[in-house]
């Protein structure tokens, strides 16, 4: 038990330093407590700047401990950045002693508050993150307060900094003294120490910090007429954080965004200077109040006119954000409106997005089935009597849930080669969709249709068949959504999920082009459980890497957002199912934990099986190739959306085993994996140019679920 109890307190402290060196690092936008730890350091060089920082912060997390705030005060960088920016403004003006720390816990403790409630303010009525405005704000009564405090002992009367110091052309000495400024350090080597840090972190910040600094100096040098007092105003800090914060963390980055923060520094300079002007009668400096004030009004314009480049997951550096971004783009490019195909068996795109004949302008976005033979052909015979036609009265099933909210099925049905000019959809049924969407589907079978308005219907629900009513000179099946109830409003966007396209290929979700031969997918629910990890079951395996064999340990996990993840202790992979597939959403934390062999090897895999079934998905760089490959190909990307690209194809081989290959450059890797008779995987084996990484299960494993467990890797007893 004291043993226990001694390992829970060391683990509190890890967790807490760990949280107090990301805290520096996020004050740069980045999440790596090795680079907090380098900016700490920088800090120490003034160690009664550095030592007041980091007792400002302890007094702000005893006192969220105090409130039972613990865990949201360490899992947020801003609860704990802003006490410390507050506390190292303290520690530069004040020499530290008895009255300094007293004034230095209380103004932990009111940033913290301030903190905690502006978060809360601007996130429910302004949809805005709270950055530094309660640094900005403690920092001014800090000053404010000091005038009225003769007995606190004000630290310019003492040497702060090295008297050393680089000789350097005075734009790049004025840039680095301003990146050091930001951490109160505002001397050259500081500065250079900063900058070569967050170079090796991310090139991404680096080169907005310098255009940042750039473009708004210059302005500056034009409208004072001197460079040199542009250059040595350390304030110029506040167009680096400007231009990182708008180019690289909360806009995708792109040339695109790289203008936008150029434009925001542009436009930082006149708050910059007229902020100075107001303040230097108080004798107060600017502090972060341009960068709060410039990056928060750029935000909320952007995000009040959809701006569709705003970031809408931070995941630690502006590199790591455009790699999901990209990923997810090329393996989710359709959200939000998916219906499945509304027929069995394998029918035929007639007519798809964009067609040539019908689907032009507002009523671009829809599909048309019919069903042809071997030769291509739509009908048998000479094709003049529409029960010639395969699609003719075969059934139409419905593609959603939702409320039938139209019908017509009085119309009759044309003769081959005939159309209904007045009546384009002829007889149809629309559907309101849950998800607040109108799914039209045209031109059935007068008299077939066997749902009325008002009726409730599941996706499958026998609709109707497939007719040639309305502009349609043969039977055929068309299908499309569209947002507003009146017929004839313009169509959206939409996507089918899941299908198979020319007999071997699974597409979990997309539009198939004309031509392409289809049929809808159909789960198989032992798929499903074997794939359905709870949380808390556990998963031991065998790895074999380089010869050498280690144990594995996962665990599933739940997220606060409910998403479900499996987890080494050094990372975490998260997990789902959707649109009858199995997907390995995102992998996060140690590059080298072995989850990283799973997403290369099951990144997605239908929830339907047959030998000679195959697939294809895009892997996310993160995954392959060493860093300084990652930091180069990431950072041309920003300039570049398609410069790379990671591609892995998949194919069943039989029974639960399928194998994979993954190209990126000259780089080649193979994959095979076993899904479990029971739960999990069974066998995992990733094959590099270096050697193989194999993971297997281990038979006398037992998985537990919420205390009860089953034996021999399943849950039989579950």
């Amino acid at each position: 038990m004291l043993v226990w109890k001694l390992k829970m307190s060391q683990d509190k402290v890890k967790g807490f330093f760990r949280a107090f060196l990301k805290s520096y690092a996020g004050i740069f936008f980045i999440s790596s407590p090795v680079f907090g730890a380098v900016l700490f350091l920088v800090s120490l060089v003034n160690f009664n700047m550095g030592f007041a920082g980091f007792l400002c912060v302890l007094s702000a997390y005893l006192f969220a401990r105090l409130l039972g705030l613990k865990e949201t005060f360490l899992g947020l960088d801003f609860y704990i950045y802003n006490p410390l920016l507050v506390g190292l403004a303290i520690g530069y003006l004040f020499k530290l002693g008895p009255l300094t720390l007293i004034f230095i816990v209380s103004l932990g403790i009111l940033t913290f508050l301030m903190t905690y409630s502006l978060t809360a303010i601007f996130s429910y009525y302004l949809k805005l993150p709270v950055l530094s405005i309660p640094f900005v704000i403690g920092s001014f009564i800090v000053y404010l307060a000091s005038l009225r405090y003769s007995n606190l002992f004000v630290t310019s009367l003492y040497p702060h900094y090295p008297e050393w110091d680089f000789r350097l052309p005075l734009f790049f000495k004025g840039f680095f003294d301003a990146m050091g400024t930001i951490l109160f350090s505002p001397y050259t080597a500081a500065g250079l120490i900063i900058f070569l840090a967050l170079i090796f972190y991310s090139r991404i910040l680096a080169f907005l910090a310098a255009i940042g600094y750039a473009g708004a100096t210059f302005v500056t040098a034009l409208m004072t007429g001197s460079f040199e007092k542009a250059f040595s105003d350390i304030s110029a800090f506040n167009y680096i954080l400007i231009a990182m914060a708008v180019g690289g963390v909360f806009l995708i980055p792109s040339p695109r965004s790289y203008l936008m923060a150029f434009i925001a520094s542009l436009i930082a300079v006149p708050v910059v200077e007229s902020t100075k002007t107001f303040w230097q009668h108080f004798g107060i400096p600017v502090f972060a109040l341009p960068f709060n004030t410039v990056t928060l009004l750029m935000i909320y314009t952007l995000g009040l006119v959809g701006y569709e480049s705003l970031t809408k997951f931070y995941r630690g550096t502006p590199e790591k954000t455009l790699d999901y971004f990209l990923t997810v783009l090329k393996r989710f490019p359709f959200a939000g409106r998916e219906i499945s195909l509304p027929f069995t068996g394998t029918w035929t795109v007639w007519q798809s997005f964009h067609g040539k004949w019908t689907h032009k302008g507002i009523w671009q976005y829809a599909v048309d089935f019919v069903i042809t033979d071997d030769e291509g052909k739509t009908f048998s015979g000479d094709g003049s009597s529409l029960s010639d036609y395969y699609a003719f009265q075969k059934p139409i099933l419905s593609p959603v849930r939702g409320r039938v909210v139209k019908v017509v099925s009085n119309l009759p049905d044309n003769s081959p080669g005939k159309a209904d000019r007045e009546n384009n959809l002829g007889n149809y049924v629309q559907i309101l969709d849950e998800r607040g969407f109108y799914v039209v589907i045209g031109h059935m079978k007068k008299d077939s249709l066997k749902v009325k308005p008002g009726d409730w219907v599941e996706k499958g629900t026998l609709l109707g068949q497939c007719g040639n009513s309305g502009y349609s000179p043969q039977p055929h099946i068309h299908v499309h959504v569209q947002l507003l109830p009146e017929i004839g409003a313009p169509t959206v966007p939409f996507s089918f999920a899941p299908f198979i396209k020319e007999g071997k290929i699974f597409v979990d979700n997309g539009v198939p082009r004309e031509g392409e031969k289809v049929s809808p997918v159909f789960p198989d629910r032992g798929l499903h459980e074997r794939l359905n990890m709870l949380i808390d079951m556990i998963f031991e395996y065998d790895v074999i890497d380089g010869g050498r064999k280690k144990d594995l340990k996962l665990v599933v996990k739940m997220a606060p957002d409910g998403t479900f993840y499996l987890t080494d202790e050094k990372a975490k992979l998260y997990f789902g199912i959707n649109h009858g597939t199995f997907y390995c959403y995102n992998f996060e934390g140690d590059g080298s934990s072995y989850l990283k062999y799973i997403f290369l090897a099951a990144p997605r895999i239908p929830l339907y099986f047959e030998k000679g079934l195959e697939w294809k998905d895009y892997l996310p760089i993160e995954l392959i190739g060493n860093r300084l490959i990652k930091a180069v190909f990431r950072f041309l990307a920003s300039f570049n959306h398609n410069f790379y690209e990671i591609k892995g194809r998949y194919e069943v081989v039989g029974g639960l085993s399928f194998k994979g290959e993954i190209n990126f450059l000259k780089l080649k890797m193979f994959t095979e994996t076993k899904i479990d008779e029971v739960v999990g995987f069974e066998f995992i084996k990733v094959t590099t140019k270096s050697g193989d990484v194999i993971l297997r299960r281990k038979r006398n494993e037992k998985v537990f679920v919420n205390g009860v467990g089953g034996s021999g890797g399943g849950m039989s007893d579950v």
